[in-house]
């Protein structure tokens, strides 16, 4: 049985929808500065070899898109960690819902209380980390403009 419904929400509309959607945007803007980067390592490796002294330019570039590519990386692994968070909550919050329906003509009205109480302790563990991971990926952005 739970097989067929593995089968079943692959072929749903919302895993089409989300595959034909393409590479995403912050996905785009971390290959963007790599690539910066790059051009910039090849662009002072040529000017070595023609024997150019190209020590201040040099470290200006490599030091500004460096600290770019960086960044880059930086938003996207926090949007990612929020991203996958939001979505655990979303699917606890479904659980919680099918848990309550079910659960609730099923169990006596003690035991059924007993296991919300659980469920709503885990709630509140995941809004705490949902909320402490909002907190640090904005202070980690503030800290990396200060430098």
């Amino acid at each position: 049985m739970a097989q067929a419904k593995k089968s079943q929400r692959r072929g749903s509309r919302v895993s089409t929808v989300s595959s034909k959607r393409g590479m995403e945007f912050t996905k785009k803007i971390v290959i963007l500065t790599a690539l910066l980067f790059i051009v910039s390592l090849l662009d002072i490796r040529g000017a070595v070899r023609e024997g150019l002294d190209v020590s201040g330019y040099a470290t200006q570039v490599l030091i500004t898109t460096g600290g770019i590519f960086g960044a880059s990386i930086v938003f996207y692994l926090n949007k990612s960690k929020i991203e996958n968070l939001s979505k655990g909550k979303i699917r606890f919050m479904l659980l919680r819902l099918r848990l309550e329906i079910k659960l609730k003509d099923q169990l006596p009205e003690e035991t059924y209380n007993l296991i919300m109480e659980e469920i709503n302790e885990i709630d509140h563990m995941m809004d705490t980390k949902l909320d402490g991971a909002l907190e640090e990926a904005i202070q980690q952005e503030i800290d990396l403009q200060n430098y």
